[in-house]
């Protein structure tokens, strides 16, 4: 991985117990050095890697990003557990995983790796997830410290993981499998996050959006949910006197869709890039 070159490409990086190495696709636009900025950008369910860093192409080149896209397969990351849950632990036992198993420390690993190797000299990345891309990116930073995350955009989420004890693990943070201490908490909050979603995602049937009890308890769709996620979120910082650094939008006359959000993230990102802020 010594270098990347400009264009699409890919890589492996060892993804630790006995899994295969994950691929790990990426686009540079022309001219790319080591100081321009890196995006790593989460799949949805369908996990479909190549495709979603194709749809970053465009705006990768009209705002000068890296873009850095890792597959994590059905096959080595199975389900829910696998993916948007982490894979902190195991789906039969419960049991908590090794931390360097974790699907949160493989993604900084990957940033870190670039660092060392001197492919970039940022010391932060951009973090973004859409759907399934955004359960995984808004638990990541729920529960590990994320000091090399500069920024986070996350859109349209089916679900979400509440930062309080009301809700029981995986809807909120009581029995997490990963103890979530105060000063964490503060350090999430803190964060700039941009929750995103459109206001014409409001189908209460979709196919893909979760029915179950804990899920229906934020809303009947993702606008719903998405809304309650960042009020909810809003009001814990408020009640434990924590500084909170987040925005939402709802976008108008967005439905369900990556390509639009990845477009609208692109955009945002380029304004924190220089402003320091978002400001959607």
């Amino acid at each position: 991985m010594k270098t990347l070159a400009d264009g699409t490409g890919s890589f492996y990086f060892p993804a630790g117990g006995n899994k295969k190495p994950l691929e790990v696709f990426t686009y540079q636009p022309a001219g790319t050095d080591a100081s321009t900025p890196v995006i790593m950008a989460m799949t949805g369910v369908d996990r479909n890697a190549a495709a979603y860093r194709n749809e970053w192409i465009k705006v990768a080149d009209q705002y000068h990003f890296r873009i850095v896209v890792p597959r994590f397969t059905d096959q080595d990351f199975p389900g829910s557990y696998g993916y948007t849950l982490g894979n902190i632990q195991d789906p039969k036992t419960h049991h908590r995983l090794p931390k360097a198993q974790w699907d949160f420390t493989l993604v900084n690993d990957i940033f870190s790796a670039m660092h060392q190797q001197g492919i970039t000299t940022q010391s932060q990345y951009y973090l973004f997830g859409s759907s399934g891309g955004c359960q995984f990116v808004h638990r990541m930073l729920t529960l590990l410290p994320q000091p090399q995350v500069k920024a986070a955009i996350c859109a349209a989420a089916g679900w979400w993981t509440l930062p309080d004890t009301d809700q029981r693990w995986p809807y909120g943070l009581r029995a997490s499998p990963i103890r979530v201490d105060q000063n964490q908490l503060a350090a999430y909050f803190a964060k700039p996050i941009l929750i995103a979603v459109g206001n014409s995602d409001d189908d209460p049937e979709n196919h893909q959006l979760l029915h179950s009890k804990g899920a229906m308890a934020q809303g009947t769709n993702r606008l719903e949910r998405a809304e309650n996620f960042f009020t909810t979120s809003q009001q814990q910082a408020e009640q434990n006197y924590m500084p909170f650094n987040w925005h939402f939008v709802a976008l108008p006359d967005v439905g369900h869709s990556d390509i639009k959000m990845s477009i609208y993230a692109a955009g945002q990102f380029s304004r924190f890039e220089q402003q320091h802020e978002f400001n959607p």
